[in-house]
């Protein structure tokens, strides 16, 4: 069975027009951004009640953290909410802009072990996207949580490195890998390059690592993480990659 294909939605744009173009154009599913302006307050619960019924949410991604206890408070007041509107996965960044992995992973780790086992108690998985990190730093982090699934981000697995580390990262974590994140750059070695264009836009090239996806048998989502919300881009880019499955 092929994929479905979710878009994500802006957390700085209304909920109910991002839910409302992405169906219009023909997604699949949503995922929501969390990330800020947004916060697990009471307008959030209501503006989610009042556009259930507009396109199926899949996936909640979690916004990016420095990891400290008022950040993973309110985590688990997002998973809490979406968990109990029927949503189940979840996705969050080992990267943080004020803590450096590489000399925080520890930290990381254990911060990132409780809300695993917290969304495990609400029924949920939580999923780790790549962003600047290797397979081998991935792989220290999934070797002490193992109840922690994998999100490959394609677009993220273009910066940072030589050439795109995608494959790569399918070998590693394969059997744990949950949900896949789609979106294009040109590549470079810092954040300011995570660009997120439409596919096709940058110079990613998709067919190999698609046909890698189909030789494992890869069953799960895929999100299109176009954050420019022009109708036309989202529509582009949801054709090309359907063309790939």
């Amino acid at each position: 069975m092929k994929p479905k294909i979710g878009g994500s939605t802006y957390c700085k744009l209304d909920l109910k027009s991002e839910l409302q173009n992405l169906k219009r154009i023909g997604y699949d599913f949503a995922e929501l951004d969390l990330g800020l302006p947004i916060k697990p307050n009471k307008k959030f619960v209501i503006s989610l009640d009042e556009t259930k019924n507009i396109l199926p949410i899949l996936v909640g991604h979690l916004p990016e953290i420095d990891f400290k206890k008022e950040e993973i408070k309110r985590c688990k007041k997002f998973i809490k909410i979406l968990s109990e509107r029927g949503i189940k996965l979840f996705v969050i960044h080992l990267f943080s802009r004020n803590l450096p992995t590489k000399n925080n992973l520890r930290t990381k780790i254990e911060k990132l072990r409780e809300l695993t086992e917290f969304a495990r108690e609400n029924d949920c998985i939580l999923t780790l996207e790549n962003t600047e990190e290797d397979a081998k730093i991935l792989k220290k982090v999934f070797d002490k949580i193992p109840n922690l699934f994998f999100c490959l981000d394609i677009g993220h697995a273009n910066l940072f490195a030589k050439e795109n580390r995608s494959i790569d990262l399918i070998n590693n974590f394969k059997d744990i890998l949950k949900h896949v994140h789609v979106h294009d750059n040109v590549g470079g070695d810092a954040e300011k390059f995570d660009l997120h264009l439409p596919i096709g836009a940058g110079r990613i090239n998709f067919i190999p690592i698609f046909n890698k996806l189909k030789e494992i048998k890869y069953s799960g989502n895929i999100t299109l993480e176009i954050y420019n919300p022009d109708e036309e881009y989202r529509k582009i880019s949801i054709y090309r990659i359907k063309r790939l499955l």
